[in-house]
Parts: structure tokens; sequence; C-alpha cells
């Protein structure tokens, strides 16, 4: 499993969106938490792919 920080995520919709995207790119089972910032997923995503979809979203890595 692999955790990341997210900075900006305010809402159950930003966590959809974070969420969306990795899953895009082939992450599976995100969670995504707004309150804290943190969103965990599985799979092998690349760290440019891991940053390309956390700011597609509209966000940043902490």
């Amino acid at each position: 499993m692999t955790t990341i920080n997210v900075k900006g995520m305010h809402c159950p919709h930003c966590d959809m969106l974070v969420t969306m995207e990795l899953e895009d790119r082939g992450a599976k089972d995100v969670k995504a938490n707004h309150e804290t910032g943190v969103v965990t997923f599985e799979g092998e995503l690349a760290p440019e792919q891991v940053k390309e979809a956390v700011e597609a979203a509209g966000f940043s890595l902490a």
C-alpha cells in the first residue's frame, strides 16, 4: 500500500476527484481523506504518475 499526503482537499468532492484521477492511472482501492490530507492506494504507479494525478485533480503533494 502506498500513502501520500495531499494539500488542498477540503470536502468529500475533493476526495472523489483525487480517487478518480488515481484510478484512471491504474491505482486500486484508493482511499482519500480530506480531513487528514492522506491518500492511500494499491498498485504500482510511478512517482510522476501520482504527481500528475494529484495535480490533474487540482491539488498538490504535501
